[in-house]
Formats: structure tokens, sequence, C-alpha cells
């Protein structure tokens, strides 16, 4: 059965009357073990390490198409974090301030004591006071960091070209991952020696960072850029502002994104918008209504917003009355990434289908609701179950795709039977994912 891709950045097929929901990922996947220390910079890379991050690359691609994901990437192997490699191909971070804390952390103080002595981006408990490099002078894209970029893109795209699993897929359906300048400097503050405001400071991000969107756009990826800022900024490095000032920032900062994405096509272009992915008691987070608009206002056509956990999972109803634009294609995350519960492919059906019946099955894929490692060695979900959930998103989605198919039907089981059938339909799920 010749089947239709819907909500792609590859040409459809119109000959079938049955829809295909894509599946991708938010980018961040589980480093290997040994490799982890390397990456962190905890021990110097060894006389092969550009023949290991090949191989590790190669095997990551594998496992992906191997459970069935249609957008790919090389799970961020070699990057300690998602912003620290961006910031460090730029000049002017020759000093280092207290990190962004979060609010709801703050709030719960019992809970955050489970984060003491936990290292990364954010301060997440009190006592334990994290350092950034901050902005303390002018703000370029440095010659070296450029190399440092082509390197990491040459080590993709020469796996991809070298094995003929990889070179069949289109370059587009390949994403590659960088930090929105609003990102930037939610992690990374500005000292106010060089810039004096934050707008100063942004618009500088923003224009450096237009060398490393190109770049990545001309080696024939889609480019992805990741906008917690649009979100979670507003509990951390934003916390102190009332959600008008915050939402002005917001604006501000998809205002310098577009600029530096002005010469990549939108349907290359992908966003990520998340609340954060440490697993906080996320009370604090602003609601998805109150920053849609905003979020929907960015240039690229393909927007991936957190959307199954419990602090999110409602917010499909927001697009009963905030109507996504003709030209953006919707990516809820159908996954939680914090948690190791495998969810049912009946359940990932049930997440796309409630986006599906607002916007239409032609522009959802289905996605994750952040990465799985987001930092190197920071898991909340193991590798091994961390591919069982995505078979069970790729099960879903073809779940989906049928019901959302225009003239096919589906035998209506009692309730009785629907209980009856439980236990079997979990036991199909475990030899579907492979257990």
């Amino acid at each position: 059965l010749k089947v239709r891709r819907f909500a792609c950045i590859f040409p459809a097929n119109p000959v079938s009357d049955m829809a295909r929901i894509l599946c991708t990922h938010v980018g961040s996947l589980p480093r290997p073990a040994a490799m982890v220390p390397v990456v962190r910079g905890d021990v110097p890379e060894p006389a092969d390490w550009e023949e290991q991050l090949k191989a590790a690359t190669a095997g990551v691609l594998t496992k992906q198409l191997e459970a069935g994901l249609d957008v790919i990437n090389d799970g961020e192997l070699s990057r300690r974090d998602y912003v620290s490699a961006a910031r460090a191909r730029m000049s002017g971070f020759g000093s280092k301030r207290q990190s962004a804390t979060a609010a709801d952390l703050e709030q719960s103080e019992e809970y955050a004591q489970k984060f003491k002595g936990r290292k990364g981006l954010l301060s997440l408990e009190k006592e334990t006071v994290i350092e950034n490099p901050a902005c303390d002078a002018e703000i370029e894209y440095l010659p070296e960091g450029l190399k440092n970029l082509e390197t990491e893109i040459e080590r993709v795209t020469g796996v991809i070209a070298s094995n003929a699993a990889f070179k069949g897929k289109p370059m587009n359906q390949y994403f590659f991952s960088s930090p929105s300048p609003g990102t930037l400097t939610t992690f990374f503050p500005n000292s106010g020696a060089h810039y004096k405001t934050h707008e100063e400071y942004v618009r500088a991000l923003g224009r450096a960072m237009k060398t490393e969107y190109e770049r990545i756009a001309r080696a024939g990826f889609s480019v992805q850029v990741d906008c917690p800022d649009l979100a979670m900024g507003r509990h951390t490095a934003f916390k102190d502002q009332s959600l008008e000032e915050f939402k002005k920032t917001a604006a501000l900062h998809v205002e310098v994104l577009n600029e530096a994405l002005v010469n990549i096509p939108a349907e290359q272009c992908r966003v990520h918008v998340c609340w954060g992915n440490y697993p906080g008691p996320h009370d604090a987070d602003v609601p998805l209504a109150e920053m849609a608009q905003t979020i929907l206002s960015v240039k690229p056509k393909f927007i991936s917003l957190e959307a199954c956990n419990p602090g999110h999972a409602h917010e499909w109803e927001v697009f009963q009355t905030v109507k996504l634009p003709e030209n953006k294609v919707l990516l809820p995350g159908v996954l939680d990434t914090t948690t190791a519960h495998i969810e049912h492919p009946r359940l990932v059906a049930q997440r796309l289908l409630n986006y599906i019946r607002l916007v239409g099955v032609e522009r959802v894929m289905a996605c994750t609701d952040c990465g799985f490692s987001t930092a190197a060695g920071a898991v909340n979900v193991v590798e091994e179950l961390v591919w069982k959930k995505m078979r069970s998103m790729v099960e879903g989605a073809k779940i989906a795709g049928r019901e959302a198919s225009p003239g096919v039907e589906f035998p209506t089981l009692s309730p009785l039977k629907q209980l009856a059938g439980s236990e079997e339909a979990m036991a199909g799920q475990g030899q579907v994912m492979g257990a």
C-alpha cells in the first residue's frame, strides 16, 4: 500500500488514501557511556577520538532508522550540552556569573534538595552554585569557531555519504540543531561591561549566530533552532519580569531569530520550544496560551512543542482558539523524556489525533517532548527505554494516520471487550518495541 507523506519536508505522494504521519525527535540522545567523560571534558580526547565519533554517529543513525524514525540527527553525540558549543565559537565571554535558577524549585526547597551537587546549565538547588560564562566584550563568530562547526558538520555528512542506507535519505530529512540567540542569553548572562542593555546583547548574538545557521543550511540539513527561551525563560532567567514584560522580551527574541534566519527558507527550518527538561514540579511554567502567538510568529515552518507531560498535555486545547498559520506544521511531543514509563501506541495516537482534529493531518508530525540527554551523562531515561519509546511513537503514528484517513473504518469494541483485550494489547506493544 502506497501512502501519502504528510507534514514533511520532502514531496508528498498524492496517490494514496492513507495518511502517513512522520516521526522525529528533539535532538539529544544518550551518548555511549565510554564517551561521556571525554565529551564532558573530564578526560582528554584519545588519539582515535574522531574515529570513535564517526562510529558512534553511524550507530545512532542506524538505531533511529531501525526504530522507524523519519527525520533524524546524530544525537548531538559530540556536545557537552545544547548551548555550550555554540557559545564557545564566539568571542566576548571572558568572565563568569552565577547561572539562572528555576522558580519552581526555589518554591519547592524540599524537592530541590535531590539536585544537590548536580552540575548543569541551571542552578537547581540553592547550595549548588553554578557559574556560566558571561558576556563582557564584543561578540564575533570566530574563524576557529567556524572551523569547529565545520568539523562537526563534515563528520555527520561524511558518515551519511559513506553508508548506502543513510545516503538514500534526502539531506533535508537530517536535522542539525543550534541554540537561538535568546536561549544563549538565558544561560550566559550579560555582565553589562560591553553591551549596556539586553536588546544590544541579544542582537549581537543574532548577528553572530546567523553565520552558524547559514553554514548548517548550506550543508543541506534542516536547521533546528532550540528556543526554550520562549517558554522556560519565563521561570528562569526572566522570572523577575512581569508576564507582559516577558512577552515583550520573547517578541524581541523572535524578531532577532527571524533576522538571523532571513536567508534560509522557512521549510528548511524548525524550532523547538519547551519549559525545561529537568524533572522538577514545573508549576511555575508560563501557559502556552500566553505565548502561542509569539511562538507562531517565528519564521521556521516546523514548530516542536513540549506537549505530553503532566504540565502541558492539556494544551492541545489552545489550538481550539489560536489559529495555526497555514504555513506552519506542529510537532507536538507525544513521548515524555523525563519518565521511564513507555507510552502505549494507542495513547500516542490519541495525543496526535487531538491536534489532527484541530489543524489537519497534513500539519502534524510526531515528536518527543524534549531531548533525552540535554547534557552528556544526564539521562532521565536509559537508552534501552529510549528506543522502546521511539518504536511506540512510530506505531502510534501509524494508528493515528489510519484513523485520520477518510474512508477507513475500524471496529468499535464494547468497554468489556476493550478491557478484556488490554493485556493482549500490552503484549503486542512489547513485541512492537522489541521487548
